[in-house]
């Protein structure tokens, strides 16, 4: 007997970001493995963005420009509203950046009820539980009885001078059970790593506070800043999943950093196992949650036993989704996001343990971005900053290491590459000669001689020749065979178009983000 066509009308945001070009790509693999779905896409982004990859895309059907929130959060609201409706569309799944959550979540119910779209993603009460780190904690420790850091929010300076003494007195009664951190609750690209940590001295503390003032980012009714429980000597993971009514669809988790662009799925029991926790504690509540949220965990030891803690909640969808990247994956994830099932979801199980898990035949997958982890070759400069802040310990670990021979393989690869590199290295020219100039310790911190340094940036470029070499285990986060256009669009069309238009308009920047497809200016989003 046949089977009836379903059709599907999605639209998505976030059209600049990787993330929405994988999402646009699962949703399409999906159509292409069921021979009775049929799938409509539409992807939309504000005007700055217009030429971004996703819109070159042979899986989306339409890209169109909306009204940016940081413009006119009603007139977003609006120009999304009138996509859905223009398009009949019969689900909406928002890829925002952190300005955009909120305005996505208030539009959930004027989307449900006039349209009668299906909005995944969460009500806007819940939202702002979640997206606030603070009132996340209490939510946990208060409402659900989860296991979380302590946290207290501050309005003030004398609030956390008040603080800061309280502290004092804790550890001298023996009460203080961890230091505490005092961190922004506001996105800080300048202070977000800073790990200021209480109780300290009162004048280190003035200092601080002034610091934060001098910056632009002075704690304040308007802006509040919080003090965290300290966790540290762990290792910090971050987890996405995808959630339908209380119910966990499916999961992925990765180690995490502050700037993380390498993704490779780890199966963190004590992190499943709360995760578990809290869709239960959701049940036992009023509050019903349907989206895709990424949490930021610490997993500590304790009496032998790994603890996880949620330091943070972002409830939007996180870059590591890329992890579903074979075909197969693609497609399961794409129906998952559509019409969950307990024989998909554990089909996606047994899948990312193939992909991922200890019996793994060969490599194990990792994601990656190429121009990402090509400045990575070389080392932290005032140029380039794409390296972890240890950096200077790994090449310094090198010089211990033989010298890598190269493979014919790698030879042949970068022999197809070579074109391309000497062509690069003239065009840059003008800036790498500054490095003949400028004193050698401009390398961040490093005190490796002229001939140490080349030789770890030899050793790192093997390394990444390697990834292009054994491409079906290295996976490039916008490469895809069935759609090659968007990495050569994202890379060569919209970055650059954004460098020019910030070199243009005079604003300060610090790197280029090859995942979000943005340049990350200071003080942006």
């Amino acid at each position: 007997m046949e089977q009836p066509v379903k059709t599907y009308t999605v639209v998505l945001t976030g059209g600049k970001m990787s993330k929405t070009l994988h999402l646009v790509r699962c949703l399409r693999s999906f159509e292409l493995a069921e021979p009775n779905v049929q799938m409509k896409i539409i992807v939309l982004e504000q005007a700055k963005f217009r030429y971004s990859a996703t819109g070159f895309s042979r899986c989306v059907d339409h890209f169109e420009i909306i009204t940016s929130p940081r413009d006119s959060a009603d007139a977003y609201m609006d120009d999304i509203y009138k996509a859905c409706e223009r398009h009949n569309a019969t689900h909406f799944l928002p890829v925002a950046a952190p300005v955009e959550a909120i305005y996505d979540a208030e539009l959930k119910e004027r989307l449900e009820a006039k349209l009668g779209v299906a909005h995944l993603h969460m009500d806007q009460v819940l939202c702002n539980i979640l997206d606030n780190k603070h009132t996340f904690g209490c939510f946990l420790s208060d409402t659900l009885n989860l296991r979380s850091p302590r946290t207290h929010q501050v309005s003030s300076d004398d609030e956390a001078r008040k603080y800061n003494k309280l502290f004092h007195e804790e550890r001298e009664n023996g009460k203080l059970r961890r230091t505490m951190i005092l961190k922004n609750l506001s996105y800080d690209p300048i202070h977000r790593l800073d790990l200021f940590q209480l109780p300290c001295p009162e004048a280190k503390l003035d200092t601080y506070l002034t610091r934060i003032k001098n910056d632009g980012n002075p704690i304040s009714e308007q802006e509040p800043w919080q003090v965290q429980e300290f966790l540290g000597g762990g290792t910090e993971y971050a987890a996405m999943i995808v959630v339908r009514e209380n119910h966990l669809v499916t999961m992925t988790c990765c180690p995490s950093s502050a700037s993380q662009l390498n993704y490779a799925h780890v199966e963190i029991p004590s992190i499943r196992k709360w995760l578990e926790d809290f869709m239960v504690g959701l049940k036992n509540t009023d509050n019903i949650l349907t989206g895709q949220i990424c949490f930021d965990f610490m997993v500590l030891t304790e009496n032998n036993k790994q603890v996880a803690y949620p330091i943070e909640c972002n409830p939007r969808v996180h870059t590591q989704c890329s992890i579903y990247s074979r075909d197969d994956v693609k497609a399961l994830f794409g129906s998952l996001l559509l019409e969950n099932n307990d024989e998909r979801e554990q089909q996606m199980i047994s899948l990312l343990e193939r992909d991922y898990g200890k019996n793994t035949i060969g490599q194990k997958m990792n994601v990656y971005w190429f121009y990402n982890d090509f400045f990575k070759i070389l080392p932290n400069s005032w140029l380039l900053d794409y390296n972890d802040g240890n950096d200077v310990m790994e090449r310094n670990k090198i010089l211990l290491m033989d010298q890598p021979y190269p493979s014919a393989r790698v030879i042949l690869t970068a022999l197809i590459y070579l074109p391309a590199l000497i062509l690069s290295i003239f065009a840059m020219l003008p800036i790498l000669s500054l490095f003949l100039v400028l004193p050698g310790d401009d390398l961040l911190g490093s005190d490796l001689t002229t001939a140490e340094q080349l030789f770890a940036i030899y050793y790192k470029a093997m390394l990444f020749l390697d990834r292009l070499v054994y491409m079906n285990d290295n996976i490039e986060g916008d490469f895809w065979e069935y759609d090659p256009v968007p990495f050569i669009a994202k890379n060569h069309i919209q970055v650059a178009s954004r460098l020019l238009a910030s070199i243009r308009s005079g604003v300060e920047w610090k790197k280029l983000d090859f995942a979000i497809g943005k340049v990350v200016e200071v003080g942006g989003d």
